[in-house]
């Protein structure tokens, strides 16, 4: 896999995928790829050098091909080949359980589609990118923390090997 961040939107209404991705697109300066089903994401996923950030997923996916794999489906694979990628769900549905399940399935979060989505979904984008900014510093003072436990053991063990050896001694110089 490469480095080349992107963030993919799966929305199988044609109108509600170019609108989300043209909102998207002028918020964030990563490559916006969009797919019609699950299974062109999934395709595209396991050949593509992409390194998805961010995805949007719909819930519903079969409006294109009646049977295809839904939204919840999707997102337990993305979750498999891709763990660190962050999956919005995006639903018609305003049911608590649905949310849930997106939710205990690994979405970052979940958005009911309406006046207020792509407001949300904008939201999302930025709590995104915070909470990994967070995770970096996170990880950066926690590397710092080891770097001075383990420094401050190093002078503690020089110190008591230098009184060992009696180039630091308890008595003042001067006496």
């Amino acid at each position: 896999m490469s480095n080349s961040p992107a963030i993919y939107i799966v929305e199988d209404d044609d109108m509600q995928r170019e609108l989300l991705a043209d909102h998207i697109g002028k918020m964030s300066n990563y490559p916006i790829k969009s797919f019609p089903t699950g299974e062109e994401c999934l395709k595209h996923l396991s050949t593509s050098k992409d390194n998805p950030v961010i995805i949007y997923l719909d819930y519903y996916l079969n409006s294109i091909i009646p049977d295809a794999m839904d939204g919840l489906d999707v997102l337990v694979e993305i979750k498999k080949t891709h763990p660190n990628c962050e999956v919005v769900m995006l639903s018609g549905q305003d049911k608590i359980e649905v949310a849930v399940d997106t939710m205990k399935y690994g979405a970052f979060d979940y958005i009911v589609k309406g006046e207020s989505a792509f407001y949300r979904a904008e939201k999302a984008l930025f709590n995104i990118y915070r909470y990994h900014k967070l995770r970096k510093n996170a990880s950066l003072y926690k590397t710092l923390t080891i770097t001075f436990a383990v420094a401050f053991l190093l002078m503690i063990i020089l110190f008591f090997v230098l009184q060992k050896s009696g180039a630091i001694t308890n008595t003042p110089g001067w006496m």
